[in-house]
């Protein structure tokens, strides 16, 4: 069965209740994200994955909002098996991990999207990927490696080294000197007339603790130099190697040519403060508000730049889902435009979802649950009476159960109160109150008009 097919079949009658009441779910607790959770889960199971997808976006942003990361990392686990081609859902799983301190997770999904080679459309991509992912990974080098490699791909050979130079002090400290030295040994292999480059690798050796590497390297460059009558050249590569024979300390002092090697070693060094000097005192601790006890770190938020990030990416499901209902259903699934109008009303893009509401209600099966949403939009348009007006239209077409009857009527008093029409709203209450006094909250909205 095709995309197109899975997303166009008929649901059974019981499907069709689960949809409608997890959907009245989301509607009532927007904020919930085990709501939109199971929603999503549900659109999966039946074939709509864009809608799902969706749903569970917005579920993974509410969890980490809440604090609660390692629910939307299994979110997102769940999005990934139905989308695992998506970078923007890897990227945000990655961070997480990492946020998490499950590093090992982490770089284990990174490893898996480097693996891929059709993941990436451009190496610009590819490159600004694994940029990021630098970022949330700060002490693990292989991010930085990857970029190395897709520099070198490209024959930037200078620009590849300097990203090794970038990664040369996680690779000590996380031990994957293993990783880091054949990446040196790749770039020395194509850079046998560039000197430059060449030099780079040489350093590159010494801060990993290769000498029997660097060295030599660095000898023939000096050999190179001269051999070009480069005396002056030639005769600073040789001072800058002797200091490092004698102990110069490459990867401490954070050298990778000879002539910062030398202008390190010609700089004067800093005088210790006076003996007599008192010590500086501690920072002071960094308090959230008077109240807060000295010492005690608040913890961490993330940053709302992340959450705006997440966002985007949601506003990028809701694109697919759009586009997928314009090109390729049209107005011929009256559900798809029912969920359309849903997600509509969640960014805020009222006009768009009274129209797909409207659509929507021309299918005898979503007609109340569509009335009712469009009604809810109208009133938060300002325009009560139109609301109020639609569920008046509902109840007198003679579809609606006693059941609905009754939902519909408790909606329209709700409509009414919010516009400031009491009167007509206390009648409809106090109706209910007499043919079903436990019906929601019926009883504590009448007790007023009761006693």
């Amino acid at each position: 069965m095709s995309f197109l097919d899975s997303f166009k079949k008929f649901f059974s009658s019981q499907e069709q209740d689960d949809r409608s009441s997890l959907s009245r779910k989301v509607q009532s607790a927007p904020n919930d994200p085990q709501a939109r959770q199971k929603l999503g889960i549900f659109l999966m199971r039946v074939g709509e994955v864009v809608e799902g997808l969706d749903q569970l976006a917005r579920s993974a942003v509410l969890y980490e909002k809440d604090g609660f990361a390692s629910k939307a990392i299994a979110v997102l686990r769940q999005m990934l098996k139905h989308d695992p081609g998506s970078n923007d859902f890897q990227k945000w799983l990655i961070r997480l991990l990492a946020a998490e301190g499950l590093t090992a997770d982490a770089q284990m999904e990174l490893r898996k999207v480097a693996a891929e080679p059709g993941r990436f459309t451009s190496d610009e991509q590819k490159i600004d990927f694994f940029r990021q992912t630098a970022e949330f990974l700060p002490k693990n080098p292989l991010p930085r490696l990857y970029i190395a490699d897709v520099y070198r791909g490209q024959r930037k050979l200078i620009e590849s080294g300097n990203e090794l130079q970038r990664a040369v002090k996680a690779a000590v400290s996380s031990g994957m000197i293993a990783e880091f030295s054949e990446r040196v040994r790749a770039l020395a292999s194509l850079a046998d007339k560039e000197p430059a480059v060449l030099e780079i690798c040489g350093f590159l050796w010494l801060a990993v603790g290769a000498p029997e590497e660097g060295l030599p390297l660095l000898d023939h460059l000096i050999d190179f130099e001269e051999a070009l009558g480069s005396p002056e050249r030639a005769a600073q590569a040789r001072e800058a190697v002797e200091a490092i024979r004698r102990g110069w300390d490459v990867a401490g002092s954070g050298t990778f040519s000879f002539s910062e090697v030398l202008q390190k070693m010609s700089a004067p060094e800093e005088s210790p403060p006076p003996e007599s000097a008192p010590p500086p005192p501690p920072p002071a601790p960094i308090l959230s508000d008077p109240g807060s006890a000295p010492g005690i770190a608040e913890p961490s938020s993330p940053d709302e730049g992340e959450y705006e990030q997440e966002e985007d990416i949601v506003r990028s499901a809701l694109g697919r889902l759009q586009a997928k209902v314009h090109e390729e259903i049209g107005d011929t699934d009256l559900d798809a435009r029912y969920n359309l109008g849903i997600a509509y009303k969640e960014m805020g893009l009222l006009e768009e979802a009274v129209k797909e509401f409207r659509l929507a209600m021309r299918k005898p099966e979503l007609a109340i649950g569509a009335s009712s949403l469009l009604a809810d939009t109208l009133s938060d348009q300002g325009d009560p009476d139109a609301a109020v007006a639609i569920l008046d239209e509902v109840l007198a077409s003679g579809s609606p159960t006693a059941e609905e009857r009754r939902d519909l009527r408790y909606h329209k008093a709700v409509l009414l109160l919010r516009s400031g029409n009491e009167g007509s709203a206390r009648e409809i209450l106090l109706a209910l109150f007499e043919e079903a006094p436990d019906y929601r909250d019926v009883r504590a909205r009448t007790e007023g008009y009761r006693s």
